[in-house]
């Protein structure tokens, strides 16, 4: 029995004797169950751990057990929270849109970098929609209230360069050009401080979003559209916008406020704080561009109900005075809807929506219980324009002859369409989005030749275009993807089928660059005289008017 307890003895003094102890803010820390240690190369102690990972798995566990909080301090490194040499697609899991990185649930929980050099101390991943992931790949996954971070750098290096300045051996080159959605914490709580932090990415850059209640002290950001926190209050910090709309929309009800921070436009002509209206609050505020004709405006149609308020700010060194929207919201009808007309009938118009083959791997699914068009102004770069819109994915649209017996030896069609995305991306995503415009097509077979416009992950800024057939409802590429830069607001598609020749002529009457010419030989003539247009990109900003259809 004293043998027993003299080993019990000695096993606790080993457990005590291993606490690894530590130094922050001139503070000597010793680990333990709420104070926990990432090192890369540590050890010797269950509280140290190699990965940031373990930590706040460990975290998690103890969380909710009293109203204690857990520390969770993090050496100088890169840590990557995915392994970006893992071939491997992330996806969501069944049921879900959105593949994480890590999941946790816990509150009271503090990740403090051992640096005042916010850039020692990384958390990396480098995924995003279709590059790496299906579905906009994000960091972390929080739920719970009263998290906060500190000294830590958040990066989604999909389209940006690791660059860490104290290991040059850890640099890792971006994914690729072509920008995508690369997120970097969603949450679901409030309470949520975050003080001498970085987030870099672009596109839908999402720091810790989500929350009812997120501050920001002396962070820096780095991102493009759809990006920021729209419940934040941001103080003192340092923001690089590189495109022209920074929050989707904010908080209907408390908004967000900068106060004391520096923010710089790298847009050209107009920058906008949202792409739809929502409160902003910005005081002592210093704005710089590289445009020295630049404008700066809330959104493109604000809304008087909400308050945005501008006092004390300047651009390039100039007093800015950006008006309190007062006019009132111009009118936006919605849609008026047009109903499903899913029978061929001759000499009519088929308006259906219809999942192509090539789109089975995408999870969204055909529903002709409602209406797939409707006759609607369209918004952001086609706002202004009127016409045809997709209320629904996969919208469609077919014309079939009155004599659908009679041969056609030649048919042209004409159509002109504005897209939504104003960048010339053209849809949502690269995830089987595209716009197929066909001639010389049976609609009872789905057979015949047209010009496809799809977005892929190769540009971020342009679609491509490709003649193909179609076949019973199977697609072929005639020729190789081009990439078109004309597909924006103006669009023009002239499509020619003259014996055993199709031609595309793709033009942009805003646009001076020369019309786009594509053109290949007809495998199969037919003498079929029908037309297919087929929408599978997503709706609302990412969707396309189209504003005339002509046929010959």
């Amino acid at each position: 029995m004293k043998r027993t307890i003299l080993l019990s003895v000695i096993a606790l003094n080993c457990i005590v004797a291993a606490a690894v102890t530590f130094r922050y803010k001139g503070k000597s820390l010793k680990t333990s169950e709420r104070c926990l240690l990432v090192d890369e190369n540590g050890g010797g102690d269950k509280f140290v751990f190699k990965t940031v990972q373990e930590a706040l798995l460990q975290a998690e566990k103890v969380s909710g057990k009293d109203r204690k909080t857990t520390f969770i301090y993090i050496k100088p490194s890169v840590y990557w929270l995915d392994n970006p040499d893992d071939p491997e697609i992330r996806r969501p899991k069944a049921g879900e849109t959105t593949p994480f990185a890590v999941e946790v649930t816990m509150s009271k929980v503090r990740l403090i970098g051992l640096s005042d050099n916010a850039e020692d101390v990384v958390l990396a991943c480098n995924r995003g929609q279709t590059q790496g992931a299906d579905g906009n790949f994000t960091m972390l996954h929080i739920t719970g209230s009263d998290i906060g971070a500190e000294n830590i750098t958040f990066g989604n290096y999909c389209n940006v360069d690791l660059v860490y300045k104290r290991d040059t051996t850890r640099n890792r080159a971006k994914r690729k050009d072509a920008i995508v959605q690369a997120q970097i914490a969603i949450c679901q709580g409030e309470n949520y401080r975050l003080k001498n932090c970085r987030f870099i990415s672009r596109l839908n850059l999402c720091p810790f979003v989500g929350a009812r209640d997120t501050r920001f002290d002396y962070c820096y950001f780095e991102c493009t559209d759809d990006a920021l926190c729209g419940t934040g209050i941001y103080n003192h910090c340092r923001l690089t916008l590189y495109s022209g709309k920074p929050f989707y929309t904010t908080d209907a009800e408390g908004g967000v406020l900068f106060n004391d921070c520096d923010l710089h436009s790298k847009t050209q002509g107009t920058q906008y704080l949202t792409k739809v209206s929502g409160p902003v609050e910005m005081t002592n505020c210093r704005w710089t561009s590289d445009d020295p004709n630049l404008r700066i405006e809330w959104c493109k149609r604000p809304d008087p109900r909400h308050r945005c308020v501008m006092s004390g700010c300047t651009l390039n060194g100039k007093p800015l005075d950006v008006p309190t929207p007062t006019e009132p919201l111009p009118l936006i009808l919605p849609p008026f809807a047009l109903q499903a007309q899913g029978d061929i009938v001759p000499g009519g118009w088929t308006l259906d929506c219809h999942k192509p083959l090539d789109t089975a791997e995408y999870n969204w699914t055909a529903d002709n219980t409602r209406p797939a068009w409707g006759f609607a102004e369209g918004v952001d770069g086609a706002e202004g324009s009127w016409g045809l819109v997709q209320t629904q994915r996969g919208a469609r649209m077919m014309f079939t002859p009155a004599d659908e017996s009679m041969a056609v030896s030649k048919q042209k069609c004409v159509v002109e369409l504005d897209p939504c995305k104003s960048a010339g991306q053209g849809f949502g995503s690269a995830t089987g989005q595209y716009l197929d415009i066909c001639i010389k097509f049976d609609t009872r077979t789905l057979t015949g030749y047209g010009l496809r416009l799809m977005r892929t992950p190769d540009y971020d800024r342009a679609v491509v275009a490709l003649l193909v057939e179609y076949n019973n409802g199977k697609v072929a590429q005639l020729t190789e993807p081009l990439r078109c830069d004309l597909f924006k607001r103006g669009c023009r598609v002239e499509l020619n089928a003259d014996g055993e020749r199709l031609t595309a002529k793709i033009a942009n009457e805003s646009i001076a660059d020369t019309p786009q010419l594509i053109s290949a030989t007809m495998p199969h003539p037919n003498a079929f005289g029908g037309f297919h247009l087929q929408h599978t990109g997503s709706i609302g900003p990412s969707a396309t008017v189209i504003r005339s259809i002509r046929l010959q």
